[in-house]
């Protein structure tokens, strides 16, 4: 049986999971508003599912499951709420 984690890693380990995961949603909102002129939103969703399976593949390579719901939880909420935002974006346009 695997040991706990301790909390110092734990928190290391999810900056390490769940900031890529935002940053990759940011970086492809950013190429939706300024590349895309039709289908805006369609790319919008392929951002927002490549980000979660990114969160899933993150987590998978930590190898550890204390934490692993709530860190995909966090990942996989920051990257809708930066669709969110960039969907009003294109619906403000």
């Amino acid at each position: 049986m695997t040991e706990p984690v301790p909390p110092a890693d734990q928190r290391r380990l999810q900056l390490t999971s769940v900031l890529p995961v935002w940053l990759l949603s940011i970086v492809g909102a950013v190429l939706v508003l300024t590349l895309s002129d039709r289908d805006s939103f369609a790319w919008l969703l392929l951002v927002f599912v490549a980000s979660v399976m990114v969160s899933f593949v993150l987590q998978l390579i930590t190898a550890t499951k204390d934490g692993l719901v709530e860190r995909i939880s966090i990942a996989s909420s920051g990257s809708f709420v930066v669709v969110l935002v960039t969907a009003v974006v294109l619906l403000a346009r």
